[in-house]
Order: structure tokens, then sequence, then C-alpha cells
């Protein structure tokens, strides 16, 4: 290998941009930086210099899991539709439940030890915790631990209506009395999508996403209970902006590490990840799914564990088979066609995915510092901080759209005259909650 190289000189960064500038006829390195909406300076090219030490690959193993999402009103129903997913391609399922079902029908045929399951709990729903817990022994599934979790975020309701459910403490009561009612180790599952779908940009998005599991940790740690803590799920919303959505996941993984080592576990990380609602347009939807692809696969690149693509149409009516099974067939082409599971950290030793990792992960952990400075999520939320900062991020995403900075095809640019967008009103504001954004709601 030294032989093949000998006749060839090392280029230094300051050799390609003496290059650059050469052949651009005096562009220069600088005038073709640019600065993101986190406030990093996005540069043309990066090299081997840009990086003080070249970090290890992610220990993650290689593929993820190909969720379809169930909301539960009827559990012979949405058992149903649950088998004709696993049946057409998934690998997990996501149930939404905000009243309690049996657990016998819904999960009738349904091998929980083969796949990835979250029960997302609204609370009333918090009594089928038992219920699956005894189905699962009944099955005598105990002993083979199905990656199987069951999931109750108090805080994202609050964060996300500005009203706790039954008060704030009675609220992380219930918490409390789920987790305990667990037997053995226990997961803590943190929904974390709400920052992005308001229109965060991403260092805060990952900071508040920490600071909200933060705010559990603490509640643990207070209780004497987080020896007993094996994993902790965060789901996180990705959009369309490639890299840096790669470079988010892994940065966030990087930053739950650095938090979890305050504490001195090491709990097993669980990254599931949707797709943005931001960027859904209701015009033109089957642009929506180039828009989930890009967000999908920047999700499997960034390293995943269980990915959820919503429906292209979700924007403008319920989904029916044919956009769930697009929503499907959209993560079986990166994995039988593209081969994306064959490889763990597949952006590992790129220059600028490695910096931009870096760069988000400092930063945000900067954010992640001003947050707890002000008392903490919670404490920030309630004194409106969160709610501004995220606003005025979003005013700016929206703004960028208006001018034509940039682009949303099918809305603000090349529009289908068939399905030819029209100026739809944003839902009122509810409450102090942190409010969806949905782009093509307010750039026409």
């Amino acid at each position: 290998m030294e032989t093949l190289f000998k006749d060839f000189h090392p280029a230094t960064a300051a050799d390609w941009k003496a290059r650059l500038e050469k052949d651009l006829k005096g562009i220069t390195f600088e005038q073709l930086s640019r600065t993101d909406r986190n406030g990093l300076t996005i540069h043309p090219f990066y090299t081997r210099e840009d990086l003080a030490t070249m970090p290890a690959p992610l220990d993650i193993q290689p593929g993820w899991s190909i969720c379809a999402q169930v909301k539960v009103t009827d559990a012979a129903t949405a058992n149903k539709q649950a088998l004709d997913e696993l049946n057409n391609g998934a690998s997990g399922l996501c149930f939404l439940l905000d009243k309690t079902t049996d657990a016998a029908t819904l999960l009738q045929e349904i091998g929980l030890p083969y796949i990835y399951t979250c029960f997302w709990l609204g609370p009333e729903a918090l009594s089928f915790a038992s219920d699956l817990q005894a189905y699962i022994g009944q099955q005598g599934w105990s002993d083979t631990t199905p990656e199987c979790f069951i999931a109750f975020d108090p805080l994202q309701s609050y964060l996300r209506t500005g009203v706790w459910s039954a008060g704030r403490e009675q609220d992380m009561l219930a918490f409390d009395h789920l987790r305990q009612s667990t037997a053995g180790k226990q997961a803590l599952s943190v929904d974390a999508t709400i920052y992005q779908n308001a229109g965060a940009n991403t260092t805060y998005e990952l900071a508040c996403a920490l600071a909200h599991v933060q705010e559990y940790l603490h509640r643990l740690d207070q209780q004497q209970q987080l020896n007993v803590l094996d994993k902790v799920q965060v789901s996180l919303a990705t959009d369309t902006a490639f890299f840096e959505q790669i470079a988010k996941l892994r940065a966030f993984r990087s930053l739950l590490a650095l938090l979890f080592r305050q504490y001195g576990i090491h709990p097993q990380v669980q990254l599931h990840i949707e797709t943005s609602d931001v960027y859904r347009s209701p015009f033109d939807s089957h642009s929506n799914l180039l828009r989930d692809s890009i967000a999908g696969m920047a999700a499997v690149l960034g390293g995943c564990n269980s990915l959820y693509i919503h429906p292209f149409d979700e924007a403008r009516q319920a989904p029916d088979a044919f956009s769930r099974r697009m929503s499907r067939n959209q993560q079986l082409l990166f994995k039988e066609e593209s081969y994306l599971d064959k490889v763990a950290d597949v952006a590992a030793g790129s220059y600028y995915l490695e910096t931009l990792t870096d760069a988000l992960a400092a930063k945000a952990w900067e954010l992640f510092r001003e947050i707890e400075s002000q008392g903490g999520l919670i404490e920030a939320f309630e004194k409106g901080i969160i709610q501004a900062a995220i606003a005025q991020q979003a005013d700016e995403l929206v703004q960028a759209y208006r001018e034509g900075r940039n682009v949303l095809i099918g809305v603000n640019k090349f529009p289908n005259p068939k399905d030819a967008p029209q100026a739809v009103s944003a839902p009122p504001a509810k409450g102090r909650g942190l409010q969806p954004l949905t782009l093509s709601q307010h750039i026409l």
C-alpha cells in the first residue's frame, strides 16, 4: 500500500483551499461557508485537520425495527391491523392507548419476544400495564425478556397541552406507581418528538430532550431507584436536513452517555425515531414520500434502533391501507434493496459528520446547562422560557420559507396545478403548551 501512494504528495487543508480559490476564480473557502439555523458554521469541505482526534464508532448493532403505529380504540380491530402490518414487513409495533383494553385480545397471535413493541399509555390506560404483564406471564414469556416497553410520559403531555392531567404531583405519582408495579429491571420511556415538531432547531431540541430525561433521572435518584434502571428509550423526530439529522442522533447518544455518567449509571439506550410532522404537506402529498424517505434514511444512518415513517397522506386524511403500505415499504427498501442494515454507524470516520456531531453535542450541552440553571425543564417551561425560545425558532424557520430562502416543493415552489396549494388557517393555539408547527399552514 505504501508503494502505491509513494508518488502522491499529501495535501493539507490549506492546499485544498488554495486549489478551490484558483478553480473558482477568486471565490474563497470562507465565502462558501454558511451559518445554519443552529448558529453553526458549515464549511464547503472538511479534512482530518478539523478533528482533534478521530472518535471511535458508536457501540451499536446494525439494523433496526421497522415500526407500524396502531391507535387502539377497539382491541379486536387493532389486533387485525397489527397482524396485517407484521405480515407485510413490519418488525415492530407502537400501540397508542388512551383507555385500557384487553391485552389477550389485542395481542392474539402476536409473538412479543420476537418483535419490538411499545405501548404508549394515556392516563386512563394505566391499568393496561398490569393486564399486559399478566398476559406475558401466562404465555411463559417472562424469562425471554421481550423488547417490550410500557411507556407513560406525563411530562410530555404537560409540555404539549400546558396542563397536568390530574395535577403535577398526582401525575408524577402515577408515573412512580406504574414503574414500581413492573417487576425486575425497569425501562424509562421519554417522548421528545414534541420539540422538533414544534419547530425547535436541532441544538435546542437536543437540549430539551436531554433536560426531559434529566427530570425523570433526578426523580429516580431522589427515590434511590436508579440502580434498577435497565433501559432508557427516547423518541425523537427527524426531518429533511439529511446530514444534520444523522449527526443529531449520534450527538444525542454521546449526550445521554455524558448525562448518565453524572449519575454513575449505564442503561441501554433505545432510540425510537419518527419522521417529522413539520414538513409533511397536505398538497401534492406524494412528495411527502420523498421527504420522509430522506428523514427515515437519516434516522437509519444515524443509528436508530426503531423507526416509524408516518404515512405520506397523514396531513390531509386518515391513513389508509395503501399509505400504511408505503410507510412500511420505504423502510423495506432501505433494508432489502439498499442493505442499510448490514453496517453499524455508517457515518463513522466522515470528517464532516464527525465534526458536525461534535459541534451539535457541544452546543446542545451548553443549552442544556442553561435550562438546568433556570431550574430544569419544568421550571423553565412554567416561566415561559421554553415556549418562547421554540416559538422564535419556529418563526425564523417559517420566515425562511415565506421569503423563498427555503423550499417546500409543491407548496412555495413548483406547485401541482391538479392539487394546488391553498391557504390553510393554522389551528388556534391552545393553552400554554408547545404548539405543533406545520409549514404549509404558515408559508402561503
